[in-house]
């Protein structure tokens, strides 16, 4: 190792910075120090265009800066400060140039400035500014050394790098909600409701505890619809989804499982208590109303683990033909097994 010049030794830990990964800001931060230490550099500040695209903003910087770095509008920059941006070409400015577009610098003692485009290539294979690397040297210069710009190469993967993790994560995260909730209401889907009745019903069974499961049909939801339109209809179904998320308990697993069925899973023996909580709330004015002047109310059915059924399929198999029996005979009521309706 002792052969290869210091510059080479530079890069090559450099790469190692960009390949081992990490927080953003540490590795800018350390890339930074890199191009400090090469080509006389006094001062180094990397800048981020930020994801609006209308900033750029100090993330990393090494020398002597006479203050933090500021964020730059680039709505007002000077010419010279975007020019590197727009033409994706290395500019060089003098200090009193490089003052006026990056005043962190002012201070450095440096008689060239060079602004050098962070350039990768995005998911369509464009090339892409990401930001600047300003980087002030104590001599005049004409050109940028090959090591500032091998340097600036690796920022520029960096700050790509990290742009393309973060989209991963979203897109992560947004694919575990569209499987996990209900698009309409936020509520949990059916495939997470029979997930968490199977969980519930499992740690009951360890600790001999009963699982209240209460199911909420909306009344006259076909013929809102129809009168006012699925615009009310939705509405609606959104209003009683917040209207249960508010009565129930932080950990009762609240569901839509059908288009105008919610279902709600109650560890311990708070199921009616939580049906007709939900029921009364529902028939407050702020809810009612929501479609015009047809009140709104739902039917509730609530049976419980173990005394009902014993397994999770004839759990939500019972509730069901309960909660349909009660919506033909008792509409607005909350049915129970082996009683009447309640009103």
């Amino acid at each position: 190792m002792s052969d290869i010049p210091n510059q080479t030794v530079s890069l090559l830990d450099a790469a190692r910075v960009v390949a081992r990964g990490g927080d953003l800001d540490a590795r800018l931060q350390a890339l930074a120090a890199h191009a400090h230490g090469s080509a006389q550099a006094l001062a180094v500040v990397v800048y981020l265009v930020d994801a609006t695209g209308e900033r750029l903003v100090p993330i990393a910087s090494q020398g002597s800066l006479e203050a933090e770095p500021a964020t730059i509008d680039l709505s007002g920059a000077p010419e010279i400060a975007t020019a590197a941006l727009v033409r994706r070409q290395t500019q060089l400015m003098s200090p009193e140039e490089a003052t006026a577009a990056f005043g962190a610098l002012a201070a450095s003692g440096a008689r060239t400035v060079a602004a050098v485009p962070l350039v990768a290539t995005d998911l369509n294979g464009d090339p892409e500014v990401e930001g600047l690397l300003v980087v002030g040297m104590d001599e005049g210069a004409t050109e940028i050394p090959e090591p500032l710009l091998a340097l600036a190469d690796l920022a520029a993967v960096t700050i790509r790098q990290a742009r393309l993790e973060n989209t991963l994560h979203e897109h992560a995260d947004w694919l575990h909600r569209v499987a996990n909730t209900d698009t309409l209401t936020g509520l949990a889907n059916r495939a997470t409701f029979d997930r968490m009745l199977q969980l519930e019903l499992a740690r009951a069974a360890r600790h001999g505890t009963p699982v209240g499961v209460a199911l909420f049909a909306v009344d006259g939801l076909d013929i809102i619809a129809e009168r006012d339109g699925a615009g009310a209809s939705d509405d609606v179904l959104r209003s009683i989804a917040a209207t249960l998320a508010d009565q129930l308990r932080l950990i009762d697993t609240v569901a839509r499982i059908e288009p105008s069925v919610f279902a709600a899973i109650c560890p311990g023996s708070s199921g009616p208590e939580a049906a007709s909580r939900v029921r009364e709330a529902v028939a407050q004015p702020q809810v009612s109303t929501v479609s015009a002047d047809l009140p709104v109310t739902v039917t509730a059915a609530v049976v419980s683990y173990p005394d009902d059924a014993s397994e999770a399929d004839a759990v939500v198999t019972v509730a069901m033909s309960l909660l349909e029996k009660a919506r033909t005979t008792q509409p607005g009521g909350v049915a129970q097994r082996s009683t009447s309706p309640k009103r």
